[in-house]
């Protein structure tokens, strides 16, 4: 099984912190979104495309709170 690199390995990490705060069972892709936006790196290559990073944590958050309360 390939490594994987350590910033991945750290964004999985708070992946599941995030799940883990909103006690959710399950960490999803919703989860791993909100880490990657933390994510120095990610983030850069997000701004480079226009991604306007506070709406996006905004709408990932909301989403997150309303659409996923059911993972609990």
């Amino acid at each position: 099984m390939p490594a994987f690199s350590q910033g991945l390995e750290k964004a999985l990490h708070q992946a599941l912190t995030f799940a883990n705060e909103r006690h959710h069972e399950y960490a999803t892709l919703e989860h791993l979104l909100l880490a990657l936006i933390d994510d120095t790196e990610a983030a850069a290559v997000m701004r480079a495309c226009n991604v306007d990073l506070d709406e996006l944590k905004h709408t990932v958050l909301t989403y997150i709170d309303t659409e996923l309360d059911n993972l609990v």
